[in-house]
């Protein structure tokens, strides 16, 4: 019977340790994710066209709301299982409670809001910068027309940022949902709360 006990306990540590390095991949994968977004967001530019913007400007707001969070999560994180991004463990930090990772659960709901009135605005964005290039190779005064391709060519850009930020905001909200609900129902199974 001993025997059978020191088995199960070893292997239940084994599964700990696994599902700790598991989470710990799923931060990191986030914080790459978090650098890409945080490269779109700084080369993006308003274009001027309010409809245009408005998408792009929502973009934005969700991919900063996304980077906020990852690194929200990786702070919680490390508190939590006290080990300091070097590797050495913490025994200082206190761990974070249940209410913290509520309150983060509920931030990440609100980035999933943001992300859908975002892609909500895609369509008419597209349809409105497609709208502005061609009035702009329409345009016959010289003067007109450069200055109708130049806003046409911004747009473009808005539209080109939300395209490969949306994704991007996607897949990274969907992965802090599933590793906050991870540690909170590790939380509340250890009664860590």
């Amino acid at each position: 019977m001993k025997k059978f006990f020191s088995i199960a306990v070893v292997a239940l540590m084994s599964l700990t340790i696994a599902n700790a390095q598991n989470l710990k991949d799923e931060i990191a994968k986030s914080q790459e994710q978090a650098a890409k977004l945080q490269a779109l967001c700084k080369d993006y530019k308003t274009c001027g066209n309010a409809n245009i913007d408005g998408y792009g400007n929502s973009i934005k707001e969700a991919a900063v709301l996304s980077i906020a969070n990852t690194e929200q999560i990786s702070n919680l994180y490390v508190r939590d299982i006290q080990e300091n991004a070097d590797g050495t463990i913490d025994v200082t930090s206190k761990n974070p409670k249940l209410e913290e990772w509520v309150t983060l659960a509920t931030t990440v709901a609100a980035e999933g809001a943001k992300i859908k009135e975002a892609v909500d605005k895609a369509k008419g964005a597209g349809e409105e910068a497609k709208n502005l290039a061609q009035s702009a190779s329409a345009e016959k005064n010289p003067m007109k027309a450069a200055k109708a391709a130049k806003t046409a060519k911004a747009a473009a850009a808005v539209v080109e940022f939300g395209n490969a930020a949306t994704p991007i905001l996607v897949d990274e909200s969907a992965k802090q949902v599933k590793l906050v609900d991870e540690i909170i129902k590790k939380i509340k199974a250890a009664k860590n709360m």
